[in-house]
């Protein structure tokens, strides 16, 4: 999209992008819901969390790596000044343990929680829960190039078991879109919302398995990642896939060994027949159709190898408007829906907590935080 020497400053306050293609969702890239995009000096030597370059509203004053870090207000920022004089943050990858800290008043803020972990402060008045709708969501791969999924069919009718509604209110309570099956989240503008939704029919799901010659069902192992909801997931599949004569053994991994060394295709989530994977929040679709759905995406654990669907996201990609890029995305849907390589059941919301006497927090669906305006009442 943008090669070496396609960026030229022409004056102190302009840079000019030479695309090598055009690409109608480049200003996102240059945003920050991308985390990729960190501009830094041509001087620029390594050792961030040495030297904390930044103008932003903190001054770092301390940093324990993996444990904990300290700020102070930055008065010399240009924008609007942090209320809170001192910003700590102290960093735990569990989630129970974040979520005792703030029952224990340890902590004011906890940056993300899940419906799964956060059972005990989700309906408690003490605490404040921002929900932000989101395209984070968990993929549910089919081996198109393994039998039996090679046959359309059966992956229709995989997908037809699977109760969307009921599956939002019981791993969500509710605070989670509807998918259907392709990437066009609904929080996407993008996305066409004319085309119908996949709602459960065990009826044509079990016509679907007779037609390709299934109905006797069959046994295929599905591989997920122990995180959130994922395991709870991957046992709703397989009690609804039991529907149609399916038996689907579960197999849940550690996210170590889950992923391998998915940099170079090699992992138990790229090579089974089934396989659940969680992929995070992004403010435009461009990376959930390209990676995981194109011919030679690089995590493309479905195998799903479609021409037509190629040239599709492409025409996508380049569409300069709102409303060529919604035309496109209807097409793509609509093929997706039909070939049906990767069931795509739901988009959950993206949750932050806080004691319910702090406010102004703000937070984005890709994890970023702005602390700099709260307050305590």
């Amino acid at each position: 999209m943008l090669g070496k020497n396609g960026a030229k400053a022409t004056d102190a306050s302009t840079v000019v992008f030479t695309l090598e293609a055009p690409n109608g969702s480049f200003p996102y890239f240059l945003s920050s819901d991308n985390y990729n995009a960190i501009i830094l000096p041509a001087s620029y030597n390594g050792k961030f969390d040495k030297t904390w370059p930044g103008t932003g509203p903190w001054k770092n004053t301390a940093y324990t790596a993996n444990q904990s870090a300290t700020f102070v207000r930055n008065d010399a920022y240009w924008g609007k000044k942090a209320l809170p004089d001192t910003l700590q943050i102290s960093m735990a990858s569990d989630e129970s343990a974040q979520v005792l800290a703030l029952q224990g008043n340890q902590v004011d803020v906890v940056q993300q929680v899940s419906v799964s972990g956060a059972q005990a402060i989700l309906n408690d008045p003490n605490y404040h829960i921002i929900a932000i709708r989101s395209s984070n969501h968990r993929e549910l791969s089919m081996r198109t190039d393994k039998a039996p999924f090679t046959d359309k069919r059966v992956r229709q009718a995989i997908a037809l078991t699977l109760d969307r509604t009921k599956i939002v209110q019981g791993l969500f309570q509710g605070k989670s879109d509807l998918g259907n099956d392709s990437p066009f989240a609904p929080v996407f503008p993008q996305t066409d919302t004319s085309v119908p939704q996949r709602n459960v029919n065990i009826d044509q799901a079990k016509q679907l398995m007779s037609d390709a010659g299934q109905a006797s069902g069959f046994s295929v192992q599905l591989v997920g990642n122990k995180q959130q909801e994922i395991p709870q997931y991957a046992q709703i599949v397989a009690e609804a896939a039991k529907q149609i004569g399916v038996t689907i053994n579960i197999q849940i991994e550690d996210s170590a060994t889950y992923y391998g060394d998915a940099v170079f295709g090699k992992s138990p989530w790229l090579d089974s027949t089934m396989s659940l994977v969680d992929y995070g929040h992004r403010g435009v679709p461009n990376v959930f159709l390209s990676a995981p759905l194109l011919s030679n995406g690089t995590w493309n654990a479905a195998h799903f190898k479609n021409p037509q669907y190629d040239a599709l996201v492409a025409k996508y990609i380049a569409a300069l408007d709102l409303q060529s890029q919604r035309t496109y995305a209807k097409q793509i849907e609509t093929l997706l829906l039909d070939e049906t390589p990767i069931i795509y059941a739901y988009f959950y919301n993206y949750l932050s907590a806080t004691r319910a006497s702090l406010s102004g927090l703000r937070v984005t669906a890709m994890g970023q935080t702005w602390p700099d305006q709260m307050s305590v009442a």
